[in-house]
Parts: C-alpha cells; structure tokens; sequence
C-alpha cells in the first residue's frame, strides 16, 4: 500500500510540475488579451468599468503565479491540496473572464464579436496549458462559457440560436479533451515511474547477490566507488571456503546454497561495523572497510573469522568447513588493484594448508611485480624466440647412448634472469598465450625430427610434454597428427609425456589419447610418483613409458627407501611391458644404483644439460654425448 502511495504521489507530483509549467506560459498570455480587450473597452467609452475588470483578472493571475511558486509537503494530501487551490482559482478566474458578457451588453456591442473571439482562443489556450489536470481547465472556461450561450440564446434569432448551439459543442468538446488529457497524463507518468521503479529494482538486483543477499562484484565496485573522498588506509580481505566443494559433491547444491548464507551471516557477525561484505564466487568473500573503523588488527580480525567460519555446522556434521584469508592495506579504494594483491596473499595462505591468512606485504609486492613482468613480456619473447625449447638428452644407461630428447622450455629474462618451465607454463595461461607457446614447441620437435630422419637417426625419439587439461580442452591431437603429417615425419619418432595431473573430462582425455597411441605415437607418464599420480595409470595400454621423477632419483645412492621404491616400480614395468626410465641423475653412483635396479634409460645433468636445438642434432649423430 505505501508502494502505491508514492507511486501516487509521484503522479501528482507530475501533473502540478506539468500545471506549474503551463502558468508560466498561459499567464502572460492572458495578461496581454486581457489587455487588449482593456485598450478595445477604453476606445469605446467603457474604460472605467474594464480597467476595474482588468485588475481582477490579473489579480488571480498573480495568485496563481505565486502558488505556482510556493512548494507544500511532496505527499498525496499535499500535493492534492496545492492542485486544489489551482482548481479554485482557476474557477474564480473563469468567474472574472464572464464578465465580458456584461461589458459587451450581453454580447450585442459591436466589439462583441472580438470579444467572443478572444474568449474562444483563451479557453482552447486553458485547456492546452492545463491538460494534466482537468479541474482547472474546466472550472476556467465552464462559467463565461455557459454565460456567453445564455446571452446568445436570450437575443432570440436563429443565427443567435446557431451560434449558442456551437459554443455548447465547443464548451463539450474541451471539457472532454480536459478529461481525455488528464487520463493520458496520469497513465505515461505511472508507466514512466513504474519503468524507473523497475529499473532502479533491477539495478539494485544486479548488485546485489540473491543467495546470500550480499553485495555480489558489481555492487562492491559501486561501494568502493563512493568511497573514493574517504580517508584511509583501507582494508580488503579476500575470503576463500576450503573444503566447501565435498559439500555439494556430499549434501547437494541446495544445502551448500544454504551453507552459504550461513557462512555469510558468521563473516556479518565478525565485520567492522560501517564494513561492506559482498560474495564475488562460488565461494570466495569480499570484506571491505576504512582500517579506522575497526579497533581490531586486521591479522586479529582474520583470526577471528577463520575460527567463527571454520566452527561444526549442524546441518553437514560429516564435513568440516575452514576459510583462507589474503588481506590487503591500500591507501586509495580500487577494487582491481585490492582484489589483485589480495589474491596473491590468498594464494599464500593456502600454499600453507586451511584456515590460514597472509598480509600482503613486500616479499609478495616483489612476487607480483616478477610475475606482471613476465606476462608483459612473454609475448614478445616468444615472437623473438627468446622463449624456446631446448633439448635435453635420453641416453642409455649401460652405453650412455642417446636414444630421445626432452624438450624443455628456456627462457633468460633480461630483469629476472632464468625463468622456470613451470613459470613460463603458468604466464602463457593467464595471458592466453599457451597456445601459441605449445605451437613453438611442437614446430621445434618437428625441426629436431626432420633433421634426426636426414642424419639417418630414426631410433631417436623427441618428446614434448602435454598437461592433461591442455590436452582434453585444445586441438593437441589435430596439431600434432596433422603437423607430422604435413612434414611427412614418422609418427613414431614422437612422444608426448602426461604430466600428472587430474583432468577434468578423463573421457575426452582418453578419446585424444586413443588417437595419438593409434597413430604411432609414444604416450610417457611423467613426474611419475608424485602430484595425482596412481597405480591405476599404469593399468592403461597406451602408456609406454614411465619416468620416475627426480625427487626420488636424488640421493638415491644414499636413501634405502628410495631405492625399494624405484625397484618397485622398475619391476612393475617390466612386468607389464612398460619402459622404466629416471630423470634428474646427476651422480654416477645413482647412475650405478639405477642400472644395478634395473633401470635401462635415463636423463639428468650427468650426461647433458638440455641444449639447443642445433646442439641437440650435433650430440645426437655422435657415437657417444659428452658429460656436462
């Protein structure tokens, strides 16, 4: 009911607007008319009796101009009484303008005819300037119009009769376009704000979150926003659920929907008071607020929102809910900016386990500025080929023979020195660029293929490695099968190693994979006992090589441990028909370890760094690789 109050109110609000307006205009007019029939009376001996007319007329003239200006209380009483006491003066002036009848004798002077004439233009002239209220229109013309018919219809011929008979219709026909006016008002105004009202409804919904009733991004930038004249500095955490997924995964998306709003009241009870809080993710948090606003230290307030989130939840006793935190001190508001640093202390924290926070400080400042530069720069690097694979030797381990090559990216960044594979990977997939990288790559493995076929080195395998996600989400397959084609390269040559990771679509993973083995192309398992990696990859009989990761091969000589092991796995292999090879040998005495276990095949420092590709050739047309 208040809703259609003001709705109301604001109709009414329109229409004395539309009133006030049409006053401004319609009042000198009346004014200069009223003034001509003055100066017509006055010619005709009559002056006295108009200027008194005259005075009047423009008296309520002036009445009206001022109420126009004077603005009472914008509610529907009082905007109805200031319509009103339009309508009564509008009635009061209808009231002095029939008294044209009696200067005009009834109409029979013979400046009647003027008269009548200006009576007519000033009546339409009403009813055009006050078409949103029709009170005021026709309380003007109704009594000098009635009036003037009366005194026509008294003089008692037919053109008089005539005449009376037209003013009537033309009375009827303003009185209805009052009435059809006023309607037509009211319904665009309703139309007009019941729009506004929709839009400001949907802008708020779009700020806002409906699960948690929080802000969601677009309201926070918009909170941010007006705070920009604010004093800081400001405080921004950036709240990320751990565990939160087995949840749905366990209960299902309606109790985890129901969690959320749980979780949004716990971080609500923690806040500042004046804080803005708002939900940008599935379950990712914004808390927000000037640092004077809060008697607690940021690394306090964390602490307590860790512990208040992370308390048992009735509802999913089965699971347990914790909360990482990356908080960020800005001197200015700016969402990108806070949302980008506080990330990075968020990734932190969790690198250390649940329920931690981190404060973005200098060290991660140093971190940040590292990893913008080699976006920025990575691009240009791999036009120029200063991002490139080299190659890194696979050699027999009894004749240290090279039968493969690795390739593994290399990139000497003129700020930051060497740059990590791993490094490059993760750049190349935030800017969009991992694509163009792996294209490189694999143009490069072609190059090595083609020149390992021209020196009579067939036996020589060139392996470029594959992440599973690459893999199932690109055309990997397509380019590799089709790139090897178009060059006529032996697919055989070509090997791509899976690095364990855990994808996302293991069917469509497994449809790519098909492919490739299919074609002729070795499939190698990486890194092989560490990240996701299971017994059960071993099961699939497209892998034909497993490579034992470094971090078991190091020291090998020296760890009893490692050693049962890599004998575990070497005899697993074997006994299901799968090459065992190590990686990351730098040592002879694991090198003797390996071939003692059984290991035939390995890569690592002690027989050669990876090179580039025209080095790579070169050691491998000669009988034996030189050691590093």
């Amino acid at each position: 009911m208040k809703e259609e109050d003001a709705l109301e109110a604001r109709i009414l609000q329109d229409q004395l607007c539309d009133l006030r307006a049409g006053l401004f205009v319609s009042m000198p007019i009346s004014m200069v008319l009223s003034g001509l029939i003055l100066t017509v009376q006055a010619l005709s001996g009559n002056g006295f009796a108009a200027a008194i007319w005259f005075l009047v007329v423009n008296a309520i003239n002036a009445a009206r101009l001022a109420l126009a200006h004077y603005q009472l209380k914008e509610t529907v009483t009082g905007i109805s009484q200031q319509l009103r006491w339009f309508g009564v003066l509008a009635l009061l002036a209808g009231f002095a303008w029939s008294f044209l009848a009696v200067l005009t004798v009834g109409y029979t002077t013979p400046q009647a005819p003027l008269h009548l004439i200006i009576l007519a233009g000033i009546s339409a002239g009403a009813v055009t300037y006050g078409s949103s209220y029709a009170a005021v229109a026709t309380n003007f013309i109704t009594p000098p119009l009635l009036i003037t018919v009366g005194c026509l219809s008294a003089k008692g011929n037919f053109e008089d009769y005539v005449l009376a008979f037209a003013v009537l219709l033309f009375m009827g026909g303003l009185v209805r376009s009052s009435f059809v006016g006023q309607t037509r008002f009211r319904e665009a105004s309703r139309l007009r704000h019941e729009a506004e009202r929709l839009a400001a409804e949907m802008e708020r919904n779009s700020r806002e979150d409906p699960l948690t009733a929080l802000l969601n991004r677009r309201g926070l930038e918009h909170a941010i926003n007006q705070l920009e004249n604010t004093d800081g500095p400001f405080v921004a955490m950036l709240i990320d659920l751990d565990g939160f997924k087995s949840i749905n995964d366990t209960y299902g998306h309606r109790t985890g929907d129901e969690l959320l709003a749980m979780i949004a009241r716990r971080i609500e009870q923690e806040a500042p008071a004046g804080s803005t809080l708002a939900r940008i993710g599935g379950d990712e948090f914004v808390l927000f607020f000037p640092s004077l606003r809060s008697s607690l230290s940021p690394s306090t307030l964390a602490s307590n929102i860790i512990a208040k989130v992370a308390s048992p939840y009735r509802e999913v006793a089965s699971v347990r809910i914790g909360a990482s935190i990356g908080i960020y001190l800005a001197e200015r508001p700016g969402l990108t900016e806070m949302l980008l640093r506080a990330d990075v202390a968020l990734y932190t924290a969790k690198r250390r386990g649940r329920n931690e926070f981190r404060l973005f400080d200098a060290e991660l400042d140093r971190e940040l500025q590292r990893r913008q530069s080699i976006e920025r720069d990575l691009h240009s690097a791999i036009e120029a080929r200063r991002v490139a694979p080299w190659f890194q030797p696979i050699v027999r381990l009894d004749t240290e023979a090279v039968i493969g090559f690795e390739a593994l990216l290399r990139w000497s960044h003129p700020i930051h020195g060497s740059i990590s594979p791993p490094e490059i990977m993760t750049a190349a997939r935030e800017t969009g660029m991992l694509q163009l990288l792996t294209q490189r790559v694999f143009s490069d493995c072609c190059a090595l293929i083609d020149g390992l076929v021209k020196a009579d080195r067939r036996d020589v395998r060139v392996a470029m490695n594959v992440s599973p996600r690459e893999l199932e989400a690109g055309d990997i397959d397509d380019m590799v099968l089709n790139g090897l084609a178009a060059k006529d390269l032996p697919a055989t040559m070509f090997e791509i190693e899976i690095t364990e990771e855990s994808p996302v679509d293991p069917e469509r993973l497994d449809e790519k994979l098909g492919r490739l083995s299919h074609a002729g192309i070795s499939i190698a398992l990486d890194d092989f006992g560490t990240g996701f990696s299971t017994l059960a990859s071993l099961k699939d009989s497209r892998i034909r090589k497993v490579k034992i990761d470094q971090g078991f091969i190091r020291g090998l000589a020296k760890s009893r441990e490692d050693r049962l092991l890599v004998k575990t796995v070497i005899d697993l292999g074997r006994a299901l028909g799968i090459d065992v090879m190590a990686e990351g040998v730098e040592t002879e005495a694991d090198r003797q370890i390996l071939y003692k276990l059984g290991c035939r095949t390995a890569q690592g420092f002690l027989f050669s760094k990876a090179v580039p590709l025209s080095q790579a050739l070169e050691v491998a047309v000669k009988e034996g690789p030189k050691r590093c």
